[in-house]
């Protein structure tokens, strides 16, 4: 049986749960609060443009398709991009440079769907400063960074900070661990800019309300699926005829299952903690074909079965959105 995904159901809603453990937030963001200000003050800077991609919610709100379309966006404009990423959850802390060699459980997930997708330039590590300078000395004429899921790794300089918000929004509007917010809403006044990832209209109007922080509403889309086993594409409206179970290893996996429903489809699902390390045991009593995101598909790939499709995720951004960051790459870079 399939472990549930963790997050607590009251961090959506400002209920008795939430309400008792509101000191404890508190005192969090006290303590929390201080330790990133000192952080910030021995703060090291990159020799080239750094680009910080996060948010202030505990995770599910598009770093990584956010990560992948910045990175494709600039590349398309003869930019050198590196990627820096902390790695989570894979089986080794050492710094490690991105290869064709490594496998998901050697990189993390995360960083090893970005580099499938991008082929830039990777160091993985907890410190990124170390990771960038490792990266420039392999490759001198880097031109920019980006940094995956960092707003909050301040011991790291940055030049332009992009905070993203999701379907789930703010949740209760509490910090950790009454509610999902590793920082105060208030933090996002300090961003460059903030984007929207499927937040609802009255979250964005909010924003809009209480800051100056330009907003970018984005949209990201499932593409057809695709056999881990043959790369055969099948398109959705095969799919609606064909019983099947959808898994996900997602900080939300209901985002992914509403996206299918979308699609008109129907299904059974199977849902998975964050970054989990799936098994062919995990799956072994499921007798249907089976759809999962990219991110669990990484590691799957060499599962002993041919009813495995990947579902991709693709995230466009406004070309005036990207020539804003290129003129202040190139500002920086001056």
């Amino acid at each position: 049986m399939a472990i549930k995904q963790q997050t607590p159901k009251f961090w959506q809603k400002q209920t008795m749960p939430a309400r008792l453990l509101w000191p404890l937030s508190k005192l969090y963001g006290l303590i929390s609060h201080r330790s990133l200000q000192q952080k910030a003050q021995k703060a090291q800077k990159l020799p080239k443009p750094t680009i910080v991609i996060g948010n202030i919610n505990v995770g599910g709100t598009g770093k990584t398709p956010a990560t992948i379309a910045l990175t494709q966006a600039l590349q398309a404009r003869e930019l050198k991009v590196a990627i820096l990423s902390r790695g989570f959850g894979r089986n080794t802390q050492e710094l490690t440079i991105a290869s064709t060699k490594l496998t998901a459980l050697e990189m993390g997930d995360e960083p090893y769907l970005i580099y499938q997708k991008t082929e830039a330039p990777m160091a993985i590590y907890h410190n990124r400063y170390e990771a960038g300078m490792a990266l420039l000395a392999q490759n001198p004429h880097i031109d920019c960074f980006i940094c995956d899921d960092a707003l909050q790794h301040r011991q790291l300089a940055r030049d332009i900070e992009i905070a993203l918000i999701g379907q789930q929004g703010f949740g209760n509007g509490y910090l950790l661990p009454a509610g999902p917010l590793r920082e105060p809403i208030e933090r996002l006044q300090t961003v460059d800019y903030i984007w929207a990832n499927g937040a609802d209209e009255e979250t964005i109007h909010h924003l809009e309300q209480a800051m100056n922080t330009p907003i970018i509403e984005l949209k990201a889309t499932l593409q057809d699926p695709r056999s881990l086993y043959t790369r055969e594409i099948l398109p959705f409206n095969e799919w609606q005829t064909t019983p099947f179970t959808a898994i996900a290893g997602i900080a939300h996996p209901e985002n992914f299952y509403q996206m299918l429903e979308a699609k008109g489809l129907q299904f059974t699902t199977r849902s998975y903690p964050d970054h989990y390390a799936l098994t062919e045991t995990d799956l072994a009593d499921i007798t249907t074909p089976i759809l999962m995101t990219e991110k669990d598909a990484s590691k799957c790939l060499h599962f002993k079965r041919e009813d495995l499709w990947s579902v991709p995720l693709e995230m466009t951004l406004p070309e005036p959105l990207v020539d804003k960051i290129i003129d202040k790459i190139s500002a920086k870079s001056s």
